[in-house]
């Protein structure tokens, strides 16, 4: 249902606050029937994620300083910024109306990421909500740093890959079909005819590109929506060399970092079993560790399960193991958050550094065919008039 915020009077003077209704008509018959006389009545748009975590560090601040979360939200409804003040606002109308922070949090924003909102409610729900927040804090501030080195990373390749394709184009429509006017095929090689093939069809090859990944983003775009088509993707892709590594280790941060979290905060086993899996994206991932959590619950050693789902190696399964043995899973899981947190740092940080070289590499590659498929002929050409 949507939310609607209203403005009016009651028996009791002037009255304000949020409502949620199928329609403006449905908000405004429930408000009558409570016997208030609205004066405004407008749909209260979500959030997005740039507003969030302009929200999340707010709060964060201000839960630091020995604030409750009551008086936090009082404190950030107060503030001169109008759009910190609704958030405020329309949270502290959610509780009063019976929900918990976690649900009125859900309502106000769009777009968050399961795994945020997973740690959110393991701190909540375990009195350690500043524990939390500080853990996404913390994580929101590494990724927008692995952000910006990649943004520097890129993009000296992505300009001469510009500059590169303009270049291309105007050979491959200006030059080439003039070249190939004047040389016989007998004098080309198969690699020069397969070259001098798309002379004047520069441009156009460029947009039959361009019009081709657009719809390979758009079919995974529209495969993604249903869970069977992501957990298909999602299989494909953890199969797929470096990628499918990549997102095996990031599938164990966001699992470990909540399970230890959890278990930290004094979560039960189950509970913690559940917030963690229910926070992982990948439906491939998730569908090998819902599988797990009846068989462990059952009794079986964590390390025996967690092989079956071929997410951690080896070494880890090991310390899992000793650490069941001797009751140290939550230091243990915390140990193993960290040292994957620095593997999947290195292994972006590898990607990053690889980008630049293999762009150049391939235009390079492009260019000398290209060089090669016209100098050929021509000296052919030269030797034939000589």
């Amino acid at each position: 249902m949507a939310k609607y915020y209203y403005i009016g009077q009651s028996t009791e003077g002037s009255i304000s606050g949020f409502i949620e209704a199928n329609s403006k008509s449905a908000a405004n018959k429930k408000l009558i029937a409570k016997g208030y006389l609205i004066d405004q009545l407008k749909y209260s748009k979500k959030f997005n994620k740039k507003i969030f975590w302009n929200f999340i560090e707010s709060l964060n601040a201000l839960i630091n300083e020995n604030t409750s979360l009551a008086e936090a939200i009082f404190l950030l409804e107060a503030q001169e910024n109008r759009t910190m003040s609704k958030i405020a606002k329309q949270i502290n109308s959610g509780i009063l109306e019976g929900d918990d922070f976690m649900k009125t949090l859900e309502d106000v924003f769009h777009g968050i990421d399961k795994s945020i909102i997973s740690l959110l409610r393991i701190g909540y729900e375990n009195a350690g909500l500043n524990i939390a927040l500080s853990l996404i804090v913390s994580a929101k501030s590494q990724k927008d740093e692995i952000l910006r080195e990649t943004q520097k990373a890129i993009a000296y390749p992505a300009f001469v890959l510009l500059i590169s394709i303009f270049v291309l184009i105007i050979i491959f429509d200006s030059v080439l079909p003039e070249f190939n006017a004047i040389i016989s095929a007998d004098s080309q090689s198969k690699l020069t005819q397969y070259i001098l093939s798309f002379a004047g069809r520069g441009y156009e090859s460029l947009i039959h590109a361009f019009w081709s990944i657009l719809g390979l983003i758009s079919f995974y775009a529209v495969v993604s929506i249903s869970k069977t088509g992501k957990f298909i993707i999602d299989k494909i892709l953890n199969f797929t060399p470096f990628i499918g590594k990549i997102l095996r280790i990031r599938t164990k941060l966001i699992f470990l970092e909540n399970i230890s979290l959890a278990l930290s905060l004094k979560s039960d086993l189950k509970q913690a079993l559940k917030f963690s899996i229910q926070s992982i994206n990948n439906q491939y991932h998730k569908i090998l560790l819902t599988n797990l959590e009846p068989e462990i619950l059952e009794g079986t050693s964590f390390e025996k399960s967690l092989k079956a789902t071929g997410i951690f190696n080896p070494m880890e399964l090991l310390r899992i193991g000793l650490a069941e043995k001797s009751a140290k899973l939550p230091n243990t899981f915390k140990s193993l958050f960290n040292d994957n947190t620095k593997n999947y740092q290195k292994w972006i940080n590898l990607l990053i550094q690889l980008l630049g070289p293999i762009a150049i590499i391939i235009l390079g590659l492009i260019i000398f065919f290209v060089a090669f498929a016209v100098v050929t002929p021509m000296m052919s050409l030269q030797q034939s008039v000589g």
